[in-house]
């Protein structure tokens, strides 16, 4: 990869329009994944329909990612509303000095996907389960909790 760029470029096309999708209620893509080229630059890794399971099978343990999946929120009166999980992926075979450039590009991810309800800090694909999600959004849900979330 060549070196390290203090700040990253997110006004890609692809990359904004992707981004609108995922937001849009009533576009069917519902994850997008953003990853480095091996220029430095941000490229769009990837973008689905398929939940949280096709988006971390698009991930490799040797590389950075940051994106997000809508997941909806159900409560017992059928309401279904979009929560926005931003996911910051370092795979562990990432080398260190890589992984230092994360937390200096961070912000500008934060800022590009304006509006995520909770963050997730992964290594692994484990650490990116239904399970862990779910907790953090109800651990977030103030007074109005859903009974359930879908993911897909």
């Amino acid at each position: 990869m060549a070196g390290a760029k203090r700040s990253v470029d997110l006004s890609n096309a692809d990359i904004q329009q992707a981004w609108q999708d995922v937001r849009n209620d009533a576009a069917d893509t519902n994850w997008i994944l953003l990853t480095y080229a091996d220029n430095g630059d941000v490229v769009l890794s990837g973008k689905g329909t398929g939940g949280l399971t096709e988006m971390k099978a698009q991930m490799n343990n040797n590389q950075v990612y940051f994106g997000v999946a809508r997941v909806r929120a159900v409560d017992d009166h059928g309401s279904k509303r979009a929560k926005f999980v931003f996911i910051t992926f370092v795979g562990a075979g990432v080398p260190a000095i890589r992984r230092a450039r994360v937390s200096t590009h961070k912000p500008e991810f934060e800022r590009l996907f304006n509006g995520y309800h909770i963050q997730v800090y992964a290594n692994s694909e484990d650490e990116l389960s239904e399970e862990s999600i779910t907790a953090s959004l109800h651990a977030c849900a103030g007074a109005h909790k859903p009974q359930a979330y879908e993911f897909s």
